[in-house]
């Protein structure tokens, strides 16, 4: 099954850059997709070293899903040979796509390997990453659960007090990672899948569910507290926390499915594994909770300790936490105060966002001791151009022997442009401005030509990015199309930029379209959407601050200025709005039921933290677990998206839900529960009772019928 996951990915599709390549391989001059690094330990000149070398040359490029092959004993180009002679590249274009070029890769590396020993070949490439990738993922996957299991079980026995409450969460969460895996497996079949959507459906299929059967679970045992049997009990759950959980389930695909606006294979890989996740989740737990509620009956109630034997009554409501109903009195005494604190903590922690460098994936995303990354390194040092910085400027309509002047007045300009460190063309090599080493053009018999351009810094620098634009807006012979790595990293991030827009205005505005249904509430769908965003600029200042500017896992794949794989700000910020508005759903139905049974503002306020604060703090440290698990990873990529889940939900667990909402809300007062009038029908409270305008009594329930105000303010 693990040959069907995809790879790649990572750039965008049907771009300049995207075009650009499929130009350059009818002169086997694109990106190369394997790079291998030929050292064997004396001059690749010697006789049976070259005879080596054209032999396995010429069986790489034989072998099938083999575009083209060359290497420094079939063209004797400088550029493919060390300095000191003693180490030469072999240049390999696969055919497909990235999970195409992956497949084979897998396959055909050992065989040259095998083919050639004495060149003691080694690899590297974007589609040898690929490959490197995928197998250290699918390692990492079981020490990370390794790790998330036992520490869950910690959390959720010590929120329950109860064995047989704690099960019931874990089976949900267990059911659900492991049937997103299943069905995924069957998605392979029809679309690709990223190997890493294994990694994430499994933390972030547990976590969720966990938490949507801990919120549900906790509810139906505060029913059994107050009196209810255990089968109205769960009546009563399902019908108030699981309207919420679909709420939740609802908002958080929204969140993933606005993705699929960005075309890049990855990022769309995941938002489907994703909604996924989401949906076997809240299946899991509105179907299987009060299955598994029923068949373990009264074990699953805490009970508190008689001293007489055999005697103990269902405990009192674990939900409420004292603790959490002190800060929501502190806060609401001073609300304008801790506004004020909280957004300037969330604005401090977003600030960093301002100076994102994107960047896209390379050799860095992968342990220091993996081949893929340390034939990069080496083949950057022994060779003055290595392969990634190349630029190709493909002239399609331009004849290099008909317009050898034309061709060298460019290859002339383009050498003295900041950042070039060598220009080739079929008449010679360029530098600085001039010509330095002369070649005598011949006809190919193809159509068009190449100019080649080596860029001095790494390729996804600023200099080169810079560079990039430059030979891009440099006067042409005729037509030109540039490919290369960094030409690929700058329409990325353009395709990137374009649909950013559409994204956060899909995301926002559907999430606030769902909330206004749900909450019918007009400032507080506002307030949760206001407060959503916030928590997604903190979650990319924390990956900024963390991954870039203070480089905790090394230098990215920005190289020495520090960048971030360009999929992970946006996987976050979807993941970071979704979980945030879900602890948002829970929070808010819980103060809109008690505003319902009180009719007081402050009261709902401190109601809702005080029963939920401690759900939070458990929900919190769980989501925390299962995706700080990733960390257990040794791809980068997955350690970045771990930390700043696990970063973010529990600054949102804290400073959003126990300090920004109680106090903004207690700033709205009766503004919190005005709603339009054509949109007073149902609410996640349906059935409880209400209040009329200006009555300060408590309302009971009536027999046989409920009361409800139909629009305008409720206080």
């Amino acid at each position: 099954m693990g040959s069907r996951w995809s790879n790649g990915g990572y750039i965008a599709e049907d771009t300049a850059a995207w075009r650009a390549e499929a130009a350059a391989r009818p002169f086997s001059a694109s990106t190369p997709d394997l790079v291998m690094y030929a050292r064997p330990g004396r001059s690749v000149d010697e006789p049976d070293v070259a005879e080596q070398g054209q032999r396995v040359t010429e069986l790489a490029a034989r072998s099938p899903g083999v575009g083209a092959a060359l290497s420094y004993w079939t063209t004797g180009l400088g550029p493919l040979r060390t300095a000191d002679g003693r180490g030469a590249l072999l240049r390999i274009d696969l055919k497909g796509d990235d999970s195409q070029a992956a497949r084979t890769a897998r396959d055909l590396v050992p065989s040259l390997q095998a083919a050639a020993p004495g060149l003691k070949l080694a690899a590297s490439g974007p589609a040898w990453v690929n490959v490197t990738a995928t197998d250290q993922a699918q390692r990492d996957l079981l020490h990370s659960e390794l790790f998330n299991l036992p520490l869950v079980l910690v959390v959720l026995v010590l929120a329950f007090s109860s064995l047989g409450a704690t099960l019931v969460p874990v089976a949900i969460g267990a059911t659900a990672a492991s049937g997103a895996l299943a069905v995924l497996a069957v998605v392979t079949r029809l679309t690709p899948v990223s190997v890493f959507a294994v990694n994430l459906g499994c933390a972030l299929g547990f976590g969720l569910a966990v938490d949507y059967a801990l919120f549900t679970l906790s509810r139906y045992r505060e029913e059994r507290a107050r009196g209810l049997e255990a089968e109205e009990a769960v009546g009563r759950a399902m019908s108030t926390t699981g309207r919420a959980v679909v709420c939740c389930a609802l908002t958080m695909a929204w969140c993933m499915a606005a993705l699929l606006v960005f075309p890049l294979g990855l990022i769309r890989s995941l938002a489907i594994a994703s909604l996924i996740v989401v949906a076997l989740c809240a299946v899991g737990t509105l179907f299987l909770l009060p299955a598994l509620v029923a068949a373990l009956g009264t074990r699953i109630d805490a009970r508190t300790t008689s001293r007489r034997p055999g005697r103990g009554r269902p405990a009192a409501d674990l939900s409420v936490s004292p603790a959490w109903r002190r800060v929501a009195t502190t806060v609401t005494k001073r609300p304008l105060l801790w506004v004020l604190a909280g957004c300037a903590l969330l604005v401090g922690l977003t600030a960093p966002v301002t100076g994102l460098r994107p960047a896209l994936v390379d050799e860095t995303i992968l342990p220091p001791r993996a081949e893929a990354r340390t034939v990069a390194e080496a083949v950057r040092r022994d060779f003055p151009y290595p392969p990634d910085r190349q630029l190709t400027v493909v002239l399609p309509r331009t004849d290099p022997v008909a317009r050898a002047a034309e061709v060298d007045a460019y290859a002339r300009h383009v050498s003295a442009l900041p950042g070039t460190a060598r220009v080739s063309t079929a008449a010679g090599d360029y530098a600085g401005g001039r010509l330095v080493e002369a070649r005598r053009a011949e006809a190919t018999g193809k159509r068009g030509t190449l100019v080649v351009v080596f860029a001095q810094g790494p390729v996804q620098s600023r200099v080169t990015a810079g560079l990039v634009e430059a030979v891009r807006g440099a006067p042409a012979p005729g037509p030109a199309q540039v490919a290369g790595t960094a030409v690929h990293l700058a329409d990325t991030k353009r395709a990137v930029t374009a649909a950013s827009g559409w994204w956060a205005a899909l995301m926002l505005s559907g999430v606030f379209v769902m909330l206004l249904l749900y909450t019918r509430s007009l400032l507080v769908a506002l307030k949760a959407a206001v407060l959503g965003g916030l928590s997604i600029g903190a979650a990319l200042g924390l990956m900024v601050l963390l991954f870039q500017r203070w480089q905790l896992l090394g230098p990215p794949a920005g190289g020495e200025e520090g960048a971030l794989e360009i999929t992970m700000p946006l996987l976050a910020a979807a993941l970071a709005f979704g979980l945030c508005v879900d602890y948002e759903v829970f929070l808010i139905s819980r103060m809109v039921e008690e505003w319902r049974r009180t009719g007081q503002n402050t009261g709902s306020i401190v109601f809702g933290i005080e029963h939920t604060g401690r759900l939070f703090t458990a929900a919190a440290l769980v989501v925390a677990v299962s995706m700080g698990a990733l960390m257990a990873s040794e791809v980068s990529l997955l350690v970045v998206l771990g930390a700043t889940m696990a970063a973010i939900v529990l600054l949102d667990a804290t400073i959003v839900r126990g300090v920004l909402v109680p106090a903004v809300m207690q700033l709205a007062g009766r503004a919190n529960w005005w709603t339009l009038p054509p949109l007073s029908g149902r609410s996640p409270s349906a059935g409880l009772p209400t209040r009329r305008p200006g009555d300060d009594r408590p309302v009971t329930r009536q027999r046989g019928h409920t009361k409800r105000w139909r629009g305008g303010p409720l206080e």
